[in-house]
């Protein structure tokens, strides 16, 4: 899996790499394109109302799922993996319940 995942990457640099060349061949200069006022105009347009987009509507959102990442999964493994580490008791082991153990066998 983590192959195709890599492969599809590598894909994907050299289409950009060949879609570079091509424009390169017919002329096109993408430095050109990219400090044009009208490009510079609209990728202004278009950075501004994402920002616009994630401040009001995705922040809260992302802000609250990240802080239960981390203080519900992150700390607690790190935790767990430094008392696994030291030879402590982890917190599951912890919280286990405990059982009498009889002194006698019947």
């Amino acid at each position: 899996m983590i192959m195709n995942q890599n492969r599809g990457l590598i894909r994907l640099l050299i289409l950009l790499f060949l879609a570079l060349i091509i424009l390169g061949y017919y002329g096109v200069s993408v430095r050109d394109v990219v400090q044009n006022p009208t490009s510079q105009d609209n990728i202004s347009y278009i950075s501004t109302g994402a920002v616009s987009v994630w401040d009001k509507y995705l922040k809260a959102h992302a802000t609250y799922l990240w802080n239960i990442y981390v203080n519900d999964i992150w700390l607690p493994a790190i935790h767990n993996l430094e008392a696994m580490k030291n030879g402590q008791p982890t917190d599951v082991q912890k919280r286990a319940p405990k059982l009498p153990y009889p002194s006698y066998v019947p």
